[in-house]
């Protein structure tokens, strides 16, 4: 996927959230804007979420949304979804880019050997995190923006960067300011009531 086609904002879906509550939440993100979605259901239910994750997709190409699968990419290609998002241990197992031409593919990194690894393999995006102390890992440290800025110039050209952990949509021009690309967020992005565009 062209760079300038990815939106500048991603939202990641609460886990823990499923149902009548996960659809309903995600059909108010759409109304602000949110066209990056990643579907984040833990734990992954491979036959129980099939029906959620067909109807989620719905809702997103409605909008003109598109929504990535965190698991398999497998899984994401038999649910027809529009792309995958890979955790740092599936991007350390892969031997080549995986899905169908067109999909969009994305990585969790931690560092800038998974940003280096997910950029060789010629993945669309990397979510690099935590940048602020978040409470959806409170044992972990954060990087801060000179790290963060400093491992994403080492990967500068080669892939774009979407900051994660402790942001919001209102931190957008901070975080390009540091060289991402974006910014990614999960409850900040979930409950908030600014624009998602």
């Amino acid at each position: 996927m062209p760079v300038s086609e990815l939106p500048r904002l991603y939202l990641i879906t609460p886990p823990g959230l499923e149902g009548p509550p996960l659809l309903e939440g995600l059909e108010r993100a759409l109304a602000r804007g949110a066209r990056l979605v990643q579907l984040r259901l833990v734990p992954l239910r491979p036959k129980g979420h099939a029906a959620l994750a067909a109807e989620a997709l719905d809702l997103c190409r409605a909008r003109g949304a598109r929504l990535l699968l965190n698991g398999p990419p497998e899984l994401a290609a038999a649910w027809g979804m529009d792309g995958v998002h890979l955790s740092a241990a599936r991007l350390a197992a892969l031997e080549a880019r995986p899905g169908p031409r067109g999909w969009l593919v994305g990585a969790s990194c931690h560092g800038p050997g998974e940003l280096a690894r997910a950029a060789a393999l010629g993945l669309d995006y990397a979510l690099l995190s935590p940048v602020l102390p978040t409470a959806s890992h409170p044992g972990r440290p954060p990087l801060g923006w000179a790290r963060f800025a400093a491992w994403v110039r080492a990967a500068a050209g080669r892939l774009p960067v979407y900051a994660l952990g402790g942001l919001g949509p209102e931190d957008l021009a901070r975080a390009q300011r540091a060289g991402a690309w974006g910014v990614a967020g999960i409850r900040s992005f979930w409950e908030g009531e600014a624009g998602l565009a």
